[in-house]
């Protein structure tokens, strides 16, 4: 049997390639998003950290950003037992969200904002705990709008006293 190490090594590269070329750009954009639940004086504060490890500036809607009310459920929250809390916020119908509703985050920043989202879910009145997820969208194109990303905060478990 006639041994052929150059169509073993031509294999094998040939298999390395795609991997290659994948870790070359994948420090490009490396978001990590997290939430921290703060529930004091009958509201829930949601404290959001984005940080933007990567090479390349990322945007993150403006309403999370800036911590205003909500206009949509953004976030996950659900009862002890898994199921829902209706979002009784704000409702805004809209035309889809162009460059101006992102907020930048350059290379190598970190974004903090707070956000009370009390008013925008059906807390239950009396002590109950509740589990928290955000889906952590974000552009790295604010040209393409319909190419969103995501980077999901770890869900977090929270006690909530509702009046």
């Amino acid at each position: 049997m006639q041994r052929r190490p150059f169509l073993f090594i031509a294999l094998a590269a040939m298999n390395l390639f795609p991997a290659l070329a994948g870790a070359a750009g994948a420090d490009r954009v490396n978001v990590k998003q997290t939430i921290d639940i703060e529930s004091n004086n009958g509201h829930v504060l949601v404290h959001l950290t984005v940080f933007n490890y990567g090479k390349q500036t990322i945007w993150i809607p403006r309403e999370i950003a800036e911590g205003k009310e909500l206009t949509g459920r953004r976030f996950d929250v659900r009862a002890f037992d898994n199921r829902p809390l209706d979002y009784t916020g704000r409702m805004v119908k809209r035309a889809a969200l162009t460059a101006a509703d992102y907020q930048a985050v350059e290379p190598g920043k970190t974004l903090k904002s707070t956000i009370d989202i009390t008013p925008s879910y059906a807390f239950k009145p009396g002590r109950h705990t509740y589990n928290i997820g955000y889906a952590g969208p974000f552009l790295t194109d604010v040209n393409k709008p319909d190419q969103l990303a995501e980077s999901p905060a770890k869900p977090t478990t929270f006690a909530h006293t509702g009046k």
